[in-house]
């Protein structure tokens, strides 16, 4: 169990899909927001602009119970978005340089920070790609020097393969998908046996507590110290898309960690939560049953 609040950094954007809806999203909000339905209330530290977008979040975020006082606003760049296609019912994304969540004020960061007491620290790539952003990030982690749960979310071309091993040896935990672990390693691990024993490789390289690599419709598998563990795979009887679902089940693993839950218990939550959004249109939910499925102690 772990003392505190969680602490997610990063992202607040509007996935804007092809055939016109419009998603609220961003990894680190979906995080967040995952983590209020279940219970767990976060803080997330972002920025939005001074635009009806930016007006929206706020509203949301306090009609579904999350603090506000750590999203900061921005007078001149805009609240974020990106352009989203979904083909074979995967994602491709299309994000926007400049936008309001790249220039996130480390004295303001700060100052929010300090008003609670944090438990963890949460990030993903995406938002080291801005110099603004990444030097708060740096100057989070030097100050409150928390446990950080890595959840690495690759967006080309924000992000240089040959940073991610760096980065990941800054984590205590960190979430992945097979994708990713072949960016990682420089490979292709296509069996599962394969892509377990690189994975242990990159565990043991970056001194981690925890590893979980996500397969997608196959499941997922949690590396840890005394050894592997896999995670029953849970169909999905009518999928929509996959957007946002590796957010999901990275909110279900915070929660776990936060409330002590077994290994065991997270990694299979998390698939089958990360399932159930994958039914539905978008990354986050007001729907409080999808919520309820899950034990809140």
């Amino acid at each position: 169990m772990i003392e505190g609040q969680p602490i997610l950094f990063g992202e607040v954007l509007f996935d804007c899909f092809a055939d016109g809806n419009i998603v609220l999203g961003g990894a680190p909000f979906n995080v967040a927001w995952h983590l209020q339905g279940l219970g767990v209330t976060p803080l997330l530290i972002s920025r939005v602009g001074s635009d009806e977008r930016g007006g929206v979040v706020l509203r949301l975020m306090r009609e579904w119970g999350l603090p506000v006082e750590a999203v900061q606003v921005d007078a001149e760049k805009p609240t974020g978005v990106v352009a989203v296609q979904v083909r074979a019912g995967e994602p491709h994304y299309h994000i926007l340089p400049d936008q309001a969540y790249d220039a996130i004020d480390a004295d303001e960061a700060l100052a929010a920070l300090r008003q609670t007491r944090g438990g963890l620290l949460y990030h993903g790539s995406l938002i080291l790609r801005n110099a603004v952003s990444r030097a708060a990030l740096q100057r989070l982690q030097a100050e409150s020097d928390l446990p950080l749960f890595l959840d690495l979310n690759i967006r080309d071309p924000w992000w240089n393969p040959a940073d991610t091993v760096s980065l990941l040896r800054r984590a205590t935990w960190v979430k992945l998908n097979s994708d990713e672990l072949n960016s990682a390693m420089h490979g292709r691990f296509d069996s599962l046996a394969a892509q377990q024993q690189a994975a242990r490789e990159l565990f043991v390289q970056c001194e981690l507590e925890m590893l979980v690599v996500t397969r997608g419709a196959q499941g997922a598998f949690m590396v840890l110290p005394e050894g592997i563990i896999d995670g029953e795979t849970v169909p999905t009887s009518r999928l929509v898309d996959t957007v946002g679902a590796g957010d999901g089940f990275s909110a279900v693993l915070i929660a776990g960690l936060m409330r002590g839950l077994s290994p065991q218990q997270m990694l299979d939550q998390a698939i089958a939560f990360a399932s159930a959004l994958c039914e539905r249109r978008g990354a986050t939910a007001q729907d409080e049953a999808l919520y309820s499925r899950l034990p809140r102690a």
